[in-house]
């Protein structure tokens, strides 16, 4: 990746173009050339999650197998934008070891990109298969990993200031190199902790419904909770002060209810 700095002081102030993947642990491969036949056949209460979650339907009887499960939707969130960073540089600290510099880093407009891949068995094929229970179950998950809610906590999550010291054992002062390393590493750890939010979810939807055999008790409430500060407890996910309020104030609001109401309205059953 290409860089460009400018310097201030003891400081730097840098843009710098990089990639983040927020994917659950079975990260959905490359998209396929050719589409399944049934994406062409989809009624059109379920066109807008194929668009918007770039679904492709698969069949991979191993990698099913090997997930204990009768299908699996794995999903694979891009986020691309530059980062902005400044930071200064504390010296070494002799009791540590280490040398120091204190950072400050965010994003301005993070650009998403989704994509979900559903896998089936070869054994699966329903006269109907809009109507089956299982395939309908997959794309609850894929509501639930383009939830608008979800989607703008990533972006809040990224575009905050974070602020930490980070330290270097090592015999040189850290390089420009290093400071960006430290960066790119600080947001993954943001990333993972997003990864893991999701597959709670997906996790909690497959407890409650055993695996898409059961209909979802209440199902308007429990997609409802899903990313409230309730939800996201249940997941343990960790909010500073700033993303309580957001998640309690901007994603509660009665206009943000409705387009919560409108994203799973379709898959009623």
């Amino acid at each position: 990746m290409q860089l460009s700095c400018l310097r201030n002081g003891n400081g730097c102030v840098q843009l710098a173009a990089f990639f983040l993947f927020i994917a659950c642990p079975n990260r959905a491969d490359a998209q396929t050339d050719v589409s399944h036949p049934w994406l062409a056949t989809a009624p059109g209460e379920f066109i807008r999650l194929i668009d918007n979650g770039n679904v492709q339907i698969l069949v991979d009887d191993e990698r099913v197998q090997k997930a204990r499960k009768s299908a699996l939707t794995v999903f694979r969130f891009d986020i691309q934008n530059e980062f902005k960073y400044r930071h200064q540089m504390l010296g070494y600290d002799e009791k540590l070891q280490a040398w120091q510099a204190k950072i400050v880093a965010w994003m301005d407009q993070p650009k998403f990109k989704l994509e979900h891949n559903i896998f089936f068995r070869s054994t699966f094929s329903p006269t109907l298969p809009w109507e089956s229970k299982l395939l309908r179950h997959e794309f609850d998950h894929v509501a639930i990993s383009t939830d608008p809610r979800l989607l703008k906590i990533i972006k809040r999550t990224l575009q905050q200031r974070h602020q930490w010291i980070a330290t270097w054992q090592q015999a040189s002062a850290p390089t420009d190199a290093d400071i960006r390393k430290n960066i790119v590493d600080t947001f993954q750890e943001e990333v993972k902790a997003l990864e893991k939010l999701v597959q709670s979810q997906y996790d909690y939807l497959d407890q409650e419904s055993n695996q898409g055999v059961l209909a979802i008790k209440a199902r308007t409430d429990f997609f409802k909770g899903l990313y409230t500060l309730d939800g996201l407890g249940r997941c343990h996910y960790q909010l500073d002060k700033s993303m309580q309020d957001f998640v309690k104030e901007k994603l509660s609001s009665p206009a943000n209810d409705k387009e919560v109401e409108g994203h799973y309205l379709f898959l009623a059953p």
